[in-house]
């Protein structure tokens, strides 16, 4: 029989916590960092990746976003959460809480919002306006499977052996 979080050695249950606790504090910051230069609504977010409407006269707060750095935002997101997700999905395999349907969408989810979410960058950019909802939309579901895995992580692993 494979052991749950919750009885696996107490030095491995600190350790996983540890590297969650640092991914919460990394993934909490870069979610600050979002709302920071977006504001966290659909004009703001439109904004950063498409730039203000052009008024004749007056110069731009926001210019479209470069092809340049929507290749290494993208580039670097998609490895990073990737690595994330698939760790937090491994460590999620153990949980003794969760339902095998419940792991299994914890452990498929995020990948599909992180293609999701940073695709839709490139349509803002280029295509619609409104792939800033399909973002919101994917971002939401992401960042709720992280802290949700996360949570899982910390409950489990402070139970005792």
């Amino acid at each position: 029989m494979i052991p749950t979080l919750q009885h696996l050695p107490h030095s491995f249950k600190q350790l996983l916590m540890m590297m969650t606790l640092t991914l919460l504090l990394g993934v909490t910051m870069g979610l600050g960092l979002v709302m920071t230069t977006t504001g966290g609504d659909p004009s703001g977010i439109r904004d950063h990746y498409q730039g203000d409407v052009f008024v004749e006269g007056q110069i731009p707060e926001h210019y479209p976003m470069p092809v340049q750095e929507l290749l290494i935002t993208t580039h670097n997101h998609i490895l990073t959460f990737t690595f994330i997700f698939g760790f937090l999905a491994g460590v999620i395999q153990f949980s003794g809480r969760l339902t095998p349907r419940q792991k299994r969408f914890l452990s498929i989810e995020p990948f599909i919002s992180i293609v999701v979410t940073f695709g839709s960058m490139w349509g803002i950019r280029f295509i619609s306006n409104g792939f800033v909802f399909v973002m919101i939309i994917s971002s939401v579901l992401m960042y709720l499977s992280f802290y949700t895995m996360a949570t899982v992580i910390f409950v489990e692993c402070r139970g005792k052996n």
